[in-house]
C-alpha cells in the first residue's frame, strides 16, 4: 500500500528519482555536444605586393612547444583541489548530522530539521550573487582567504562549551555561517580553478570538473564516515563537538596552508 511505498523517509528519494529521469530523458533527446574551434593553423609563405611593385616575403610562422607543469607541482591547483575536499568535507558533515544534533540538543523532530535545511538550500542564491559582485572587486585569492576564516568562524561558534548553555540561535547562526561560507568558498575555488588548471587539462574527461567532483565527493564520503564512526564509538554524547571539533582542527590547518601556499 501507500504506507510501505510513500514516508517520510522514501519520501525524498522518490522525488530526487522522478527529477533525475526527467533530467535523463531531455539531455538524452536536447542535449548536443559543443562545436569545438580548431586550433589556428601555422602561416605557410606569402607573399606580399606593395605598392612600389617588389614582392615582400613573410617568414613562416615556427610553433613554439611550451612544457607544462605538472599537476602535482602546480601549487594553486592542488591547493584549491585540497581546499574543495575540505569545503565539501564540512558541508557534508553539516547537513548529515543535522539530524542527530538537533533531535539531541533540542528534540527537533525530522520536519523541522528538514525545514531547516531547506531554509539553507535556499541561501546559496544570495550567497552567490553576492559572491559575483565580490568577484569584481577582489581577486578569487582575497576571497578565498577570507572566506575560509569565515568558515573558520562558524566552526568555532558551532561547537558546544561547558561554561555556557547550548542555545538554538547558537546552532542556527553559526550553522547559517558555515553553509555559506562553504557554498561560496566552492565558487570561489571553481573560478580560480578554471584560470590555473593547464590547458590540457581543460578538455577531454579527465578535466578540471572531473577533479573537482572527485575532490568533492571523497570530500562528501569522508565526512558520511566520519559522523557514523563518531556516533557509533564516541556516543551521542560527542555528536557535536566530536564531528565540529575535527572539522575546525582540518580547517584551521587550511588556513595554514592558504598562508603558506597564497
Amino acid at each position: 500500500g501507500q504506507g510501505s511505498y510513500w514516508t517520510q523517509m522514501t519520501a525524498p528519494g522518490w522525488i530526487m528519482g522522478l527529477a533525475w529521469t526527467v533530467y535523463i530523458v531531455a539531455a538524452y533527446y536536447y542535449f548536443e555536444e559543443p562545436v569545438r574551434p580548431e586550433a589556428p593553423k601555422v602561416a605557410e609563405m606569402t607573399s606580399l605586393l606593395p605598392t612600389n611593385g617588389v614582392p615582400l616575403a613573410v617568414p613562416q610562422l615556427i610553433p613554439v612547444t611550451v612544457k607544462e607543469k605538472s599537476l602535482w607541482s602546480n601549487v594553486p591547483v592542488m591547493t584549491t583541489l585540497g581546499l574543495y575536499f575540505v569545503l565539501k568535507l564540512v558541508l557534508e558533515s553539516l547537513f548529515s548530522s543535522c539530524p542527530s544534533v538537533t533531535h539531541y540538543y533540542f528534540d527537533w523532530t525530522p520536519t523541522e530539521s528538514g525545514a531547516y535545511l531547506a531554509i539553507l538550500g535556499v541561501l546559496i542564491f544570495p550567497a552567490n550573487l553576492y559572491l559575483a559582485k565580490l568577484s569584481y572587486r577582489y581577486d578569487d585569492r582575497d576571497i578565498i582567504w577570507f572566506i575560509t576564516l569565515v568558515m573558520l568562524f562558524g566552526l568555532v561558534g558551532m561547537l558546544a562549551y561547558p561554561i555556557l548553555p547550548y542555545t538554538i540561535m547558537q546552532y542556527i547562526v553559526f550553522g547559517v555561517a558555515v553553509f555559506i561560507a562553504t557554498n561560496v568558498l566552492e565558487g570561489a575555488c571553481m573560478s580560480l580553478l578554471s584560470k590555473t588548471i593547464p590547458a590540457s587539462y581543460a578538455r577531454g574527461t579527465f578535466n578540471s570538473g572531473f577533479l573537482a567532483t572527485e575532490s568533492g565527493t571523497a570530500g562528501r564520503a569522508v565526512g558520511d564516515m566520519f559522523i557514523s564512526y563518531v556516533g557509533s564509538v564516541w556516543g551521542m554524547d560527542w555528536i557535536l563537538n566530536g564531528t565540529f571539533g575535527v572539522m575546525l582542527g582540518i580547517t584551521a590547518v587550511s588556513v595554514g596552508l592558504l598562508k603558506t601556499a597564497y
